[in-house]
């Protein structure tokens, strides 16, 4: 780290919402010592008090937007707060939103305009924005909730979701007929509308980027390599590469939007067509952003520094292959001599993070543990 680098008091206000990737964040910028991380929660028992690297966390219980606003200022007042970072979809609206509210809203992170967020954030949205723009994406259809769609244009397999809602790989399925589809159609249960893709025969990737007003300050693409079940679910591990025809659609994509933070881009890579597609945007931080920083692009501590009026040089990462904790635990079952290869778990893995601040996941297992035990005693 830079020594002229300044001090920074970094509030998390929405820690509640995705406490595991609130983790990750806490995870990034505890590798760096001018940081002094502050957590705001509504549920009484997050873990993340327990972590070495939180410096307090303020619990408050969960009422309307306007009180939760109101104890954000609260917390910038007393703990002299140079950083707002929420990091969840639910969060970063609410501040969009409703930024006039801060008592210091030039402490609030860069982040992007309410119009261009929403039309990240729905699936559909994206679909015709990117269409309408020229942006190489998966032909597809929007329906309205348990409507059935028009397939002219579409050809079996598919894929289909609900275009809000649900990240991570959830509520994903292929349709391989029209069958499928009616019996998708009526069973799903979600109230927004539905996004009916294009199945492309390829492979994932996804960009992770920080922009400053469009122009991408920092970047990384990750090649999947493992998944939970298939190749649309989650990942667990993953190779970091750099590929200038995917980074250069995406710096178009997010200079078309005039995008300010952070955001992760799914893509796929079609092979029939020899193309990248864009599939959708999570306009968050995201799940295993801890491994772009192992990387070499720590992409919350970056987003302090812009907030800061800080503007490093246009950061990469580093070309490494990065396992998770379940991308491990699955390959060291295969290979059990893979826990003696330090090295790689110190640059390749999560461990170091887990070792270096047990307490959280510690505490994770045992209240989980303790609910699931007290769960089939009450079934008894």
């Amino acid at each position: 780290m830079n020594r002229s680098q300044p001090n920074i008091s970094v509030l998390i206000p929405d820690s509640q919402d995705h406490k595991l990737l609130v983790l990750q964040v806490v995870n990034c910028l505890s590798l760096h010592k001018n940081i002094k991380i502050y957590v705001m929660s509504s549920d009484r028992h997050n873990y993340l008090k327990y972590s070495r690297f939180v410096k307090h966390l303020s619990y408050y219980p969960e009422k309307d937007d306007k009180n939760w606003l109101s104890n954000i200022n609260r917390e910038v007042e007393k703990y002299a707060i140079d950083v707002i970072m929420p990091v969840f979809e639910f969060g970063i609206e609410k501040l969009i939103e409703n930024k006039d509210l801060l008592n210091q809203k030039d402490k609030l992170c860069i982040l992007p305009s309410l119009t261009h967020f929403k039309t990240a954030q729905d699936k559909g949205l994206l679909y015709l924005y990117l269409k309408a723009n020229g942006f190489p994406c998966p032909e597809s259809i929007i329906t309205k909730p348990n409507e059935l769609p028009n397939l002219k244009t579409l050809k079996f397999p598919l894929i289909a979701k609900p275009v809000s809602g649900f990240g991570g790989g959830q509520q994903i399925i292929v349709l391989n007929n029209n069958d499928d589809v009616i019996k998708y159609s009526k069973s799903n249960t979600f109230s927004c509308n539905a996004i009916y893709q294009n199945y492309i025969y390829g492979y994932d990737l996804s960009c992770n980027v920080l922009c400053d007003n469009g122009e991408i300050t920092a970047y990384s693409i990750q090649n999947s390599s493992l998944f939970h079940k298939d190749d649309v679910t989650a990942q667990k591990g993953f190779q970091f590469i750099n590929d200038l025809e995917l980074i250069e659609i995406i710096s178009k994509i997010m200079k078309s939007l005039e995008w300010s933070g952070v955001a992760n881009i799914d893509c796929r890579y079609d092979e029939k067509e020899d193309a990248f597609k864009i599939i959708e945007i999570n306009t968050r931080y995201w799940m295993n952003v801890d491994a772009s920083a192992v990387a070499n692009v720590n992409f919350p501590y970056l987003h302090c520094l812009l907030t800061q009026n800080i503007k490093p040089e246009i950061q990469e990462a580093d070309k490494i292959t990065y396992l998770n904790l379940k991308g491990l635990v699955r390959q060291v079952l295969k290979k059990p001599t893979m826990v003696f290869k330090i090295g790689f778990l110190k640059k390749n893995t999560p461990l170091l993070f887990a070792l270096k601040d047990p307490l959280p996941m510690v505490y994770k297992f045992v209240w989980r543990t303790k609910n699931i035990i007290v769960s089939k005693i009450q079934k008894l």
